[in-house]
């Protein structure tokens, strides 16, 4: 019985030791500045992609020697730049350039 008793305390008190070991402490805040650096303004994204000018096209492309582009009624025009694409809002990545 005492043997019982002992091995149950021991499990107790290992039990609490290892849950006090498993709280984190808490972060300390960061100390806030008051001096401010001088924002930066950043370069437009960097990008390379094909576009088709018709309304009926839905892709935009990767590689100007994509399938999808054979079928362009109208001009194909490379655009270099994220904003440049956004003019051209509805079109999604290629399924066939941008397969994984």
């Amino acid at each position: 019985m005492s043997k019982r008793l002992i091995i149950i305390l021991i499990i107790l008190i290992v039990g609490i030791a290892d849950s006090n070991a498993q709280t984190k402490p808490k972060p300390k805040p960061k100390a806030k500045t008051t001096s401010k650096a001088p924002v930066k303004k950043k370069a437009p994204a960097a990008i390379s992609v094909y576009v088709c000018t018709s309304t009926k096209d839905k892709y935009y492309h990767k590689r100007s020697a994509c399938m999808g582009l054979n079928k362009c009624s109208e001009e194909i025009k490379y655009i270099k730049t994220a904003a440049m694409l956004s003019k051209f809002k509805k079109q999604k990545k290629c399924p066939r350039c941008y397969a994984k």
